[in-house]
């Protein structure tokens, strides 16, 4: 549990450090001013516009690019471009509410939180990196302009961090929604089910030449040939341009005195404690763990064994067995209620009275004490020359990456020659489609992306975790609509599947209508059938049903129509279902006590963004009906219909 006690400041602090990475398609930063202001001529065709904000054909293709890259067929993404539209209305409807209420940061507001939360990336050593690196920074990690990147930054935090906050903040939990959560996770029942299954049908069906043509004409799209382009890749791995470098040791010492700072061990003490938890307590309960403090901390004074009075005591279950013992520790490690206290003792010694942290109540004792130092040359040696070794070869392979990409611009098409010259990896990929990656290009959705969106005939990067990818692809084969000749297996097959899943339904649908007829009970109509019906164990709603599957596939219905009465037919996979709750087993709320914190969270998190969605719709139909907001229906309409064609 000591990382409970660490210090929440700097955890915070490296969370969103790390937050630009971890949404990398949408977040980071802005250091250009205006960004609210116009981008220049729109690359699109305006689809809405919002309070003067435009909605854009680009700011969709943004957005379906970043789709793709996740790997999303494009089949599923043409068919995603309206929703795209509308959700791109609804965030310039919540950016210009956030501008009404004041909310939005400004420039410096911003550039503070940069320096803040990003130190290390923009500005080493205290010092902007500079334009045009913050400009290839951007291009090569999101693959945006700097003004796409940074206005996306300024709807996050204006939206997300602000506007969010004040909508949600007062939206709370009741005890009656945390038991009624309980039991919809806890609750079990039992289930007598019976399925058709449509392989067992395939053989039944028989179709024509006229049928399968038929089906061709009516899913073209789903036969249609997506795009290809053949692909160029030179490889610059975390291995290349590595060599041995002999480090004198002149240079280590050197080293050592620019950078004694690095090797300081600082004050740290050897402590152990016992806590008496309040976090998520009553008032009452607060004050009773106040007192039970007061009561071991007057054993303590009386001569008691601090680690067996911790053991007996102590309500952190990550050392209490061990006495309490929370090993050494630095300042800037915990709660700092708690360290201040720490640190305040000496060797041997107990705090007078209980210390409150935001965990609860803490008797304290200090058991040894090291006093800030420098460690000796000896002990940092090989760990200098390791450092000094690896900054040489990190130099070598930046200086290889340049005179790669360099080379490359210059070489073009002909990249082969190149990778030959520099001896990198190298590899010719004949023309593939998003859909069917050929097994050997390396896993990167940013290559993939690449490959897909950047001008044929043009060099471009990509960098994915310590690899840098080269690329060019030559030509872009355009999509097509396949020919019957070309397909005819395929289109056989899915004919067969789909006439075979129509008469697994009508086998359910027979069976249920016998049940519900009063002809036989479910086992009897299933084994009439030819089925072998059957009975689970209790399941909750988060279990699987042996042979079937997840439960939740029948619907809640398993969980509410609790009296017996057939459901069904439901497909769950290639079967339908049919099925009846024979029993509901209520959970025991004797549990509720320890699971009602998580319980709680997410139920909160769940209000919290159900609220901020009514509040968005709210706000879209406002802006629609005061004519701040206006959609062009016939623009919108025709770049759908495009997407949709062009897949």
């Amino acid at each position: 549990m000591l990382k409970l006690f660490r210090n929440q400041g700097k955890t915070l602090r490296w969370i969103m450090g790390s937050l630009l990475f971890l949404i990398a398609a949408s977040m980071i930063i802005t250091l250009i001013p205006n960004v609210f202001g116009p981008a220049g001529p729109a690359s699109g065709d305006v689809l809405a516009e919002v309070d003067g904000l435009a909605v854009t054909t680009r700011d969709v293709e943004i957005e379906l690019r970043q789709q793709r890259a996740s790997g999303m067929p494009d089949e599923a993404i043409s068919m995603m471009a309206g929703t795209l539209i509308e959700n791109l209305i609804a965030e310039k409807v919540l950016l210009s509410e956030a501008a009404a209420l004041g909310l939005v940061p400004t420039d410096e507001d911003i550039a503070r939180w940069l320096r803040d939360f990003l130190p290390d990336v923009l500005f080493p050593d205290g010092k902007f990196i500079g334009a045009r690196a913050y400009e290839g920074f951007v291009r090569q990690q999101f693959r945006r302009t700097v003004a796409e990147f940074e206005r996306e930054v300024l709807y996050n935090l204006a939206i997300d961090l602000r506007l969010r906050r004040m909508v949600t903040d007062s939206v709370g939990v009741t005890e009656e929604e945390v038991r009624r959560r309980f039991h919809h996770q806890s609750d079990s029942v039992s289930i007598e089910w019976a399925a058709v299954e449509s392989d067992d049908l395939r053989g039944d069906v028989r179709p024509t030449p006229e049928q399968l043509r038929e089906y061709f004409d009516s899913n073209q799209l789903r036969y249609r040939h997506p795009e290809r382009r053949p692909l160029k890749l030179m490889t610059v791995g975390p291995e290349a341009g590595a060599a041995e470098y002999e480090i004198t040791e002149p240079e280590i010492e050197l080293y050592y005195s620019q950078n004694e700072y690095r090797f300081e061990q600082p004050e740290r003490v050897k402590a152990r404690h016992i806590l008496f938890m309040t976090m998520d307590k009553t008032e009452e309960e607060t004050e009773q763990a106040r007192r039970s403090a007061e009561s071991v901390l007057e054993q303590l004074e009386a001569g008691g064994n601090f680690s067996e009075l911790a053991r007996e005591h102590s309500e952190d279950p990550g050392n209490a067995d061990s006495g309490g013992d929370l090993g050494w520790f630095s300042r800037g490690m915990m709660d700092p209620a708690f360290e201040d206290a720490a640190f305040a003792l000496q060797v041997g010694g107990t705090t007078p009275e209980p210390v409150k942290s935001e965990f609860g109540y803490h008797l304290i004792r200090v058991d040894e004490r090291e006093s800030g130092s420098v460690k000796p040359l000896s002990e940092v040696r090989d760990v200098i020359r390791a450092d000094l070794q690896a900054e040489r070869s990190q130099n070598d392979r930046y200086a290889l990456m340049e005179n790669a990409m360099a080379a490359a611009e210059q070489a073009g098409t002909a990249l082969e020659t190149i990778a030959l010259r520099l001896d990198l990896p190298f590899q010719e990929f004949p023309a593939f489609s998003r859909s069917e990656l050929p097994d050997s290009l390396p896993k990167a959705a940013a290559l993939v992306e690449a490959v897909f969106e950047e001008r044929a005939g043009e060099v471009f990067t990509v960098a994915h975790e310590s690899t840098l990818y080269i690329g060019i692809v030559s030509e872009a084969v355009p999509a097509r609509n396949a020919e019957y000749e070309e397909v005819a297996g395929r289109v056989r097959e899915d004919y067969i599947d789909t006439e075979a899943a129509n008469l697994a339904r009508q086998g359910a649908e027979e069976i249920a209508n016998t049940v519900r007829e009063g002809s036989a009970n479910l086992g009897a109509a299933a084994r009439l059938a030819g089925l072998t019906p059957a009975t689970t164990e209790f399941v909750a709603r988060g279990g699987d049903i042996e042979d079937l599957g997840p439960v939740s596939a029948l619907g809640d219905e398993v969980f509410v129509s609790t009296d017996g009465q057939l459901q069904g037919p439901v497909a769950v996979g290639n079967r339908w279902v049919v099925f009846r709750t024979v029993e509901l087993r209520e959970a025991d709320e004797s549990a509720l006590a320890t699971e009602s914190g998580p319980i709680r969270e997410a139920l909160l998190a769940e209000k919290q963004s159900q609220i901020f969605e009514y509040y968005r719709a709210q706000k879209v139909r406002e802006y629609a009906e005061t004519g701040l907001l206006v959609r062009y229906a016939d623009r919108i309409q025709s770049y759908v219909r495009s997407m949709q064609s062009a897949t």
